[in-house]
């Protein structure tokens, strides 16, 4: 991360930033090989079954206090020069703190998966549907504006997000996620659970969407189990289930070295409402990553996959990146 004063006059001038304020500007470049191999045709049309592929971030914060305790933060994310997250925290001690914007949600924050934003890189370059790739029950992450309130006291921890679709959709989300966090002697351990309420996106489309997760986490001695599981509902306008997704992840990871950290996960998905395709992907991933040395890292998966549906489909895929952090 570096840090950059805001000293100049022309800088000063267009944002109204004080002169003693600094910004942090942080992010990450990725290149990567990706491979996969599955029961499609191959080789068809000049078309094959790898490819390099590229991932940038870029993220600028800011924060300033005043004489009050009040506590103001920026955040701006861009990835591939396309994407972009922001945000607005209001936080002061003890009345705990208000997120306005895109980034610090109730489901994005506070979900359990590590396939949800990739701790380890996965990608299998498949689409897999009438299932879930992730235990996340996250609606509003990375979509529309919302207003968050986030507190905590002792090992409690909760968040509020409220989002609005804007004028031309009707699909305004609620989402509630509760956490506790305690430690027993070397064992450190968290338990959590949370709702994602999507209303009808159009007020006739049948896609209304309720979403539950719940999760466990246990650590000790570099040691890491993980279980998640999430319901995603989808309703008609007349509160009749069209679509029931279950699906469970579960994790453990090993931090062989401070530079290498080893992890193994398991993943099952499921409409049991879909009797027609009945959809089902079972699917294992073998993960690591290597600090070659701080802030340069090679992260790698093997994964294997097997889906049942309208077309079935099993395989693998290779996953070799290299990441270096600023």
């Amino acid at each position: 991360m570096r840090k950059v004063l805001l000293t100049t006059t022309a800088l000063v001038a267009l944002g109204g930033v004080s002169v003693a304020s600094a910004l942090d500007i942080s992010g990450f470049q990725r290149f990567e090989y990706q491979q996969w191999d599955d029961t499609a045709s191959e080789e068809t049309g000049g078309n094959n079954d790898t490819q390099f592929a590229d991932y940038n971030r870029v993220v600028f914060s800011h924060e300033i206090t005043g004489d009050t305790g009040l506590t103001a933060s920026g955040y701006y994310r861009i990835n591939n020069w396309a994407e972009a997250y922001q945000d607005i925290t209001l936080s002061n001690t003890g009345l705990g703190s208000f997120h306005f914007g895109n980034y610090n949600t109730a489901g994005g924050s506070m979900y359990n998966s590590h396939l949800y934003n990739g701790t380890f890189r996965v990608a299998t370059g498949q689409t897999f549907t009438g299932v879930n790739t992730s235990a996340s029950a996250a609606l509003v992450d990375g979509g529309d504006n919302s207003i968050t309130y986030s507190n905590g006291v002792g090992g409690l921890s909760g968040m509020a997000t409220l989002s609005d679709a804007g004028t031309a959709a009707a699909d305004d989300v609620t989402e509630l996620f509760l956490a506790y966090s305690g430690s027993s002697g070397d064992v450190g351990f968290r338990l959590h659970g949370g709702i994602s309420k999507g209303d009808d996106s159009t007020g006739t489309a049948d896609d209304e969407q309720d979403n539950s997760e719940f999760g466990l986490n246990i650590n000790t001695a570099g040691i890491g189990f993980r279980m998640t599981r999430e319901e995603a509902t989808t309703k008609d306008t007349g509160g009749v289930a069209s679509a029931k997704i279950e699906t469970n992840e579960y994790s453990v990871t090993y931090a062989a070295s401070s530079d290498l950290t080893l992890g193994v996960i398991v993943l099952d998905s499921k409409d049991k409402l879909d009797t027609t395709n009945n959809p089902k992907l079972d699917q294992t991933v073998i993960g690591a990553n290597y600090f070659i040395m701080p802030g340069l890292r090679v992260q790698a998966s093997s994964i294997n996959f097997d889906y049942e549906g309208a077309t079935d489909n099993n395989g693998s895929a290779l996953n070799l990146a290299l990441r270096i952090d600023f």
